[in-house]
């Protein structure tokens, strides 16, 4: 349990609603908090990355730094009642393990990220890390795939975050370090991009990793054949030969009339509904082992919406992973 908690803060008590209403649970009832209260019960775990150093590396508009508690404060105002047959995320039990210690260089902060990540995967939990930039994406792979021979990831996104580290690692770099890392548990076949928009990546990028073998789904490919096949195409790419899937959430992959707080927004993206479907396709199959949600900033959002949105989609992939 020491290697559990070590590099955490606490989570802020504020955060966490309640209207004192036992007819009327939020899920700031329901998620439990502290130490004293973790037990070997914990099936879901919270961890927020409150840094968007990789977001001022790579040029973006800085404010995901305050995007865990955002979501947190959207999220614990939810309640888990789930309309229809399907089993409620009240069935589980979800523990916040509170926000990563902030180290003084962002690769610091990572080499965090990844211990406590490591850590609450070999616990058998399934994490949900909050960022922060996009840049949290690599130390969650790094953590996560540790001691696996071979893993899948899936990238719902807007970019394909394949840059080189020049000379540092930054919010757009993460997937190639995933790939190049020293033998990487890692194949390039099982690795998939979904919702990449045309007029915001590099033509290289696009093309090394095409040769190297993943696979790109674009925007326009949600667009013809719906985002629920191309789900399913992504799983079945990303999990061939494999027990063991990643998939991470970019916001900005949402057309900015409702994700507006983000750290890169467009006028195009997925609508909110096909986010919300990949996160509860991400939660209903067995093999997804963690997710993240990145490039919250509050700084920019209107009216809470993108917080809402984030908050959501958790309560889906919570949804999908009570049944299982």
């Amino acid at each position: 349990m020491d290697t559990l908690f070590k590099n955490l803060v606490v989570p802020n008590e504020k955060l966490f609603y309640s209207r004192n209403d036992a007819s009327d649970p939020r899920m700031g009832d329901i998620v439990l908090r502290g130490e004293k209260n973790f037990s070997d019960e914990v099936t879901v775990g919270i961890v927020g990355v409150p840094t968007d150093e990789g977001v001022k590396r790579n040029g973006g508009r800085i404010g995901a730094k305050d995007g865990p508690d955002a979501i947190r404060a959207e999220l614990y105002k939810r309640t888990p009642f789930v309309i229809g047959k399907e089993n409620s995320a009240s069935g589980l039990s979800i523990f916040d393990f509170g926000d990563i210690k902030i180290g003084k260089t962002l690769e610091e902060t990572h080499d965090k990220l990844t211990e406590t990540v490591h850590s609450i995967v070999s616990a058998g939990i399934i994490p949900i890390v909050l960022g922060g930039g996009h840049d949290i994406a690599y130390p969650n792979f790094a953590g996560f795939s540790k001691g696996k021979k071979n893993v899948g990831v899936i990238n719902i996104d807007t970019h394909l975050d394949y840059r080189k580290p020049s000379p540092k690692r930054n919010s757009g770099t993460s997937f190639r370090q995933m790939l190049d890392q020293t033998n990487s548990p890692l194949n390039a076949m099982n690795f998939v991009e979904v919702a990449v928009q045309s007029f915001a990546n590099a033509h290289e990028h696009y093309s090394e990793l095409i040769e190297r073998g993943a696979t790109i789904f674009s925007l326009r490919d949600v667009r013809e054949d719906g985002i629920t096949k191309i789900l399913d195409l992504a799983y079945e790419l990303a999990t061939t030969s494999v027990d063991s899937l990643y998939m991470s959430f970019d916001l900005d992959a949402v057309h900015g009339a409702d994700a507006p707080g983000v750290s890169a927004p467009l006028p195009t993206g997925l609508t909110t509904e096909e986010f919300l479907t990949a996160a509860l396709f991400a939660g209903k199959r067995r093999k997804t082992k963690i997710i993240d949600i990145v490039e919250m900033n509050p700084k920019y959002d209107v009216d809470c919406r993108t917080a809402k949105l984030a908050a959501i989609a958790i309560m889906y992939f919570l949804t999908g992973v009570a049944n299982r």
